[in-house]
């Protein structure tokens, strides 16, 4: 009977683990934070960020984002992702987290 009971808990904690992981990328606009609180990184391509810059942002596309992280991105803050979808955003969200284990937001621009 306790093995049921351990396994039940053990099973809930993995759920809880993957569901919080999951929904860890949250909207820019649903946070009351300022720009003085979070660095801006644009991970869209270098000529769609030249056309529609965002100001204040770092413009790395998502393509050289790990190595970027590595070499020259230091960062204290949480992290703004811009990006014109959000399955990009995600992607992105999934490597700061492994490089520097920050929050990560992200903003689509109009």
């Amino acid at each position: 009977m306790e093995f049921v009971y351990g396994s039940a808990i053990i099973i809930f904690l993995t759920t809880l683990f993957y569901y919080n992981r999951r929904s860890s990328l949250k909207s820019y606009f649903e946070q009351s934070y300022s720009g003085d609180n979070v660095c801006v990184i644009d991970i869209r391509d270098y000529i769609i960020a030249h056309r529609s810059p965002y100001p204040g942002a770092e413009n790395i596309p998502l393509n050289y984002l790990p190595r970027a992280l590595k070499e020259r991105f230091d960062c204290t803050k949480d992290i703004l992702v811009i990006s014109d979808n959000k399955r990009a955003a995600r992607m992105a969200a999934r490597i700061i987290r492994k490089k520097k284990r920050k929050a990560v937001y992200y903003l689509q621009p109009e």
